[in-house]
């Protein structure tokens, strides 16, 4: 077989060195400090029920706003309006994942057009994972169902200058918001929201 007795082989190291029969047994390692099941997930979906935001955020990082690795959940129903925003510092490019349901992302340019929409979904109708640069903007929409998303950032959270929202996008919580919410249900590439 072509290849055979290149790479890893067992016994070897990363770099060849060492064999497993002179290794000392190795202690069992940490206990897990987070876990996620049925009972966390309903948890979740009752506080977005509960939000009028209609989502809700669970902390996996237990370092709070100083962690530097931040991690949550955000658990969300249709009807969440997500406003535009991007992250303009350097390193707070945003991993999103998704672990339940159906989202697009939206990505605009700095006009506020549309330049893209990306579905994410754990039932192979769209990507499961994304990676957001910084200094993109952006915006959630919930296409199915309970969604929940895991996203990850470098810290620390700074509340202050974590997200600059975009100037176009309404204010969570305004008529106008609902207004751009299903606008954002419904635009296409280049077109732009007017309020």
């Amino acid at each position: 077989m072509a290849g055979a007795g290149k790479g890893l082989h067992a016994g070897e190291g990363r770099a060849g060195r060492g064999r497993r029969s002179q290794t000392q047994p190795q202690p069992p390692g940490p206990a897990l400090t987070r876990r996620l099941g049925p009972a966390e997930l309903a948890a979740l979906r009752a506080a977005a029920e509960a939000s009028p935001r209609r989502r809700a955020h669970l902390e996996l990082h237990a370092g709070g706003a100083d962690d530097a690795l931040q991690r949550f959940l955000v658990g969300m129903l249709p009807g969440s309006y997500v406003r535009a925003h991007r992250h303009v510092q350097a390193h707070k490019l945003e991993l999103t994942a998704c672990l339940a349901g159906a989202f697009e992302l939206l990505l605009f340019d700095d006009r506020g057009a549309l330049l893209e929409r990306q579905g994410l979904a754990v039932d192979g109708n769209g990507l499961c994972l994304v990676q957001i640069p910084p200094n993109t903007w952006h915006s959630l929409i919930v296409r199915e169902g309970f969604a929940v998303l895991l996203e990850v950032k470098l810290g620390p959270y700074e509340a202050a200058s974590d997200k600059d929202f975009a100037p176009w996008a309404p204010v969570e919580g305004s008529a106008e918001a609902d207004h751009c919410l299903r606008w954002l249900h419904g635009a296409v590439a280049g077109q732009r929201y007017l309020a």
